[in-house]
């Protein structure tokens, strides 16, 4: 059950940092679209491991 509860808050932790970088990626620079953003996030969102 500890490693269960363990295996979430590893991905909690690893989505914030997915939802940070994406907005900071929104904020800064400037020849970003939409389409970009989603795509990064996509790509990111795949390589998180889901327990």
């Amino acid at each position: 059950m500890e490693r269960n509860a363990k295996g979430k808050s590893l991905n909690s932790a690893d989505f914030s940092e997915i939802v940070k970088k994406a907005y900071d990626k929104g904020v800064n620079e400037t020849e970003m679209t939409l389409e970009k953003l989603l795509e990064d996030i996509k790509a990111d969102l795949k390589q998180l491991v889901v327990c």
